[in-house]
């Protein structure tokens, strides 16, 4: 448990830190937009405004930006040819914002080289060269906006092929209608930079000039900045700066020039009222609004802007401490859950625990001896070495063997015939099920029917080794299929890809033998032994989903908000939901409703499936009865793990010659495990085929009933 905290205070300072950083380089990416090998961006800003305030002049501002662009072209192939700012217009209470451009300067260390304005906006490559557009000119493109009319809110600047280099500029332009007045006040509003323009912005520095007699004196006014991460930026005033004007100055560099979504612009307002209403705005014209009171809204639209650090600062604790009660609630669910669930039912103690079980537990099937070691655990049988441990059981047992059609071959999968070893003679097969001798009785007809119980397996006086129900019905399909007393693999492949009905009716049989012997031989409590460690596993795995949902969809959500993180808040839940599917998952695997039989044997065959994956087999000098390691190999088949007693047995070098398992070197070889797999192959072929007959078989596709048509009479 401490080990886990620990973890999880590690885990909780890495995404505190790490994840910010992530998330903060990709909110800022310098290559969202524009692509890693081709952009020219603007990188640093000197901004000055002087608010103008005349008869020819009412409600502009004079705007000049000096911009630095950092330029990369893809190749030197591919030159940028015209940089450009973006002048968005728009309408403000009735009244048109927009831009007249008055000069482009390019600045090149101290030289000044004035552009000329050209009369048409560039589009082909000619023009960049043309003598009469040729670069060194500007273009005010007016707008509105529309790209498949290739009108732009911005100026555009025409300059000499650039590869990659920075380039200043110095661009002047009128705003006009930035000043807007109302009964009771005036508002100067500028948006000076917003959306792509200040992604890539390191430094801004900027100063708002207002002429000493268009001043509002101290009381009369509120200015009030708006935009980046911390929803607002400092600004100084000063009488003293300008001469003649009253300076309202900032300097931004790359720490203060951070932005998200909700913040990607950087915005300045000045307020005039009282006696000073209009001192700023004696000529600006009329607006839709001039004659309405709009003072009270005006400062209540401020004041919730910055309520909105504040709340986003209480909604942040509010996250943070309703994540902390879930979390809490989650764990006293659980916990609460696993109690109830071992008051409601009974779980037995083993009455041994083990590492390694060196002995065979007892004659199980190999099939459910495996779904019993692993029955705790994540592994999963798999069912073609189930099928593989069952043909190798039948060999084994003596009541088949695997030979060599053509001796002069190898051991591959078309030159291999099962052999049926113990079959009664035909004669004394068709008269003891039938006087009728035209009738064809099957082997596994004969052995089924016509022996006693306590005779089945003993044949031409020779006592064989009792099968198991799926060993039995995996012989009496071999039996089903074979010609005389034997079938070739292929053949027998063959027929069950064929014949889905009586395979089908095997691989059921074998699918519910877990619960059909846990029961019969008392392992298990009750058919639905295995429900609710299903349920749990279920529920952890919900909890696992939803926790990865809400630390990655929902941080990055909460992240494009004022909320941020919420100080890891979502981060702590889902580290708590994971906790909690943990903690569901470990208690899962007691949750198996054994009877005390079943537990203590669950204990033995997991225990040698521990034993049988270990090195220790290979230097284990106790183990040397070959017929103890047929049964290994067996086991270990099933297990999934067969290469392990392979090879401990190369290592051990015991002598197996009296085995013809062990001897074999087929039985021993990958080519085994591979080809008695196609038996799960030759399955899904056979239901693929009844399924498409199924449907092709239907009555109401074409000729099932009558059909319709052209009409007719009687």
């Amino acid at each position: 448990m401490r080990r886990f905290v620990k973890i999880v205070i590690i885990i909780y300072l890495i995404y505190m830190v790490i994840f910010p950083m992530i998330d903060n380089f990709f909110s800022n990416s310098q290559e969202i937009s524009t692509g890693f090998n081709d952009y020219a961006r603007i990188t640093d800003v000197d901004y000055k405004a002087v608010v103008l305030d005349d008869v020819s002049n009412g409600g502009d501002v004079l705007i000049t930006e000096r911009l630095t662009f950092d330029i990369h072209a893809s190749s030197k192939d591919n030159l940028f040819w015209e940089l450009w700012r973006d002048l968005p217009e728009d309408y403000v209470d009735g009244l048109k914002v927009d831009y007249d451009v008055n000069y482009v300067k390019q600045i090149v260390d101290d030289r000044e080289i004035v552009y000329e304005e050209s009369p048409k906006l560039y589009w082909d490559d000619s023009d960049y060269t043309s003598l009469v557009y040729g670069p060194h000119k500007w273009y005010h493109s007016e707008g509105p906006y529309d790209e498949y009319a290739r009108d732009y809110e911005c100026v555009f600047f025409y300059i000499d092929g650039t590869y990659r280099d920075e380039l200043v500029f110095e661009i002047q332009y009128v705003m006009h209608n930035a000043s807007l007045k109302y009964s009771d006040v005036s508002e100067l509003y500028l948006t000076m930079y917003s959306e792509d323009s200040i992604k890539y912005l390191d430094s801004f520095k900027g100063e708002i000039l207002i002429a000493n007699k268009d001043m509002p004196k101290e009381g009369n006014y509120i200015a009030h900045t708006f935009g980046t991460n911390n929803d607002t930026f400092e600004f100084v005033e000063s009488d003293t700066k300008n001469p003649g004007y009253h300076t309202f100055s900032f300097d931004l560099d790359k720490s203060d020039l951070k932005f998200r979504k909700y913040n990607q612009f950087l915005e300045f307002t000045l307020l005039s009222f009282n006696e000073d209403r209009h001192i700023f705005t004696d000529y600006a014209p009329s607006n839709v609004y001039s004659n309405d009171v709009y003072l009270d809204e005006a400062k209540n639209a401020i004041d919730e802007y910055d309520e909105l650090i504040i709340n986003a600062r209480v909604k942040k604790i509010i996250i943070f401490v309703g994540c902390i009660l879930i979390s809490l609630l989650f764990i006293m669910f659980v916990i609460y859950r696993n109690k109830k669930i071992k008051k409601n039912n009974i779980f037995y103690t083993p009455f041994m625990n083990v590492d390694y079980f060196r002995e065979i537990p007892s004659d199980l099937d190999p099939y459910f001896a495996a779904s019993l070691a692993f029955i705790k655990h994540n592994n999963k049988v798999d069912i073609g070495d189930a099928y593989s441990a069952l043909l190798l059981s039948l060999v084994r047992k003596k009541y088949i063997e695997l030979d060599l059609i053509d001796k002069n071959k190898d051991w591959k999968f078309n030159n291999i015939n099962i052999k049926i070893l113990y079959v009664p003679s035909l004669n004394t097969m068709k008269t003891t099920t039938n006087s009728d001798l035209s009738k064809v009785v099957t082997v596994s007809d004969y052995l089924n029917n016509n022996l006693e119980k306590e005779d089945k397996y003993n044949i031409y006086n020779v006592k064989l080794e009792q099968l198991s129900d799926n060993e039995e019905s995996y012989f009496n399909l071999i039996t089903k299929y074979a010609i005389g007393n034997s079938i070739t693999l292929k053949a027998f492949q063959d027929k069950i890809s064929t014949d889905y009905v009586n395979t089908n009716s095997f691989v059921s049989s074998v699918n519910s033998s877990i619960v059909n012997i846990g029961i019969s031989n008392g392992y298990f409590q009750k058919a639905s032994y295995n429900k609710l460690k299903s349920m749990t596993n279920v529920l952890a795995n919900g909890y696992i989903i939803i926790a990865l949902i809400i630390m990655i969809f929902g941080n990055i959500n909460l992240s494009q908000t004022r909320i941020g993180f919420a100080y890891g808040a979502l981060f702590i839940l889902g580290i708590v939901l994971i906790g909690c599917a943990i903690y569901l998952k470990r208690k899962a695997n007691d949750y198996i409703l054994f009877s005390q039989k079943g537990i203590d044997e669950y204990v033995k065959w997991h225990g040698l499936y521990e034993f049988l994956n270990s090195q220790t087999l290979m230097y284990d000098k106790e183990v040397v009865d070959i017929k103890l390691w047929e049964k290994y190999l067996v086991y270990a088949t099933a297990f999934g793990i067969s290469n392990k007693v392979i090879k401990a047995l190369e290592v051990r070098g015991l002598d197996v010659t009296s085995s013809p398992i062990l001897s074999n070197p087929y039985y021993r070889s990958a080519d085994f495990r591979y080809t008695t797999h196609h038996f799960r192959s030759s399955y899904n072929r056979a239901t693929s085929t009844y399924r498409a007959s199924s449907f092709g078989s239907s009555h109401y596709g074409g000729a099932g009933r009558g059909g319709g048509g052209g009409g007719g009479g009687h």
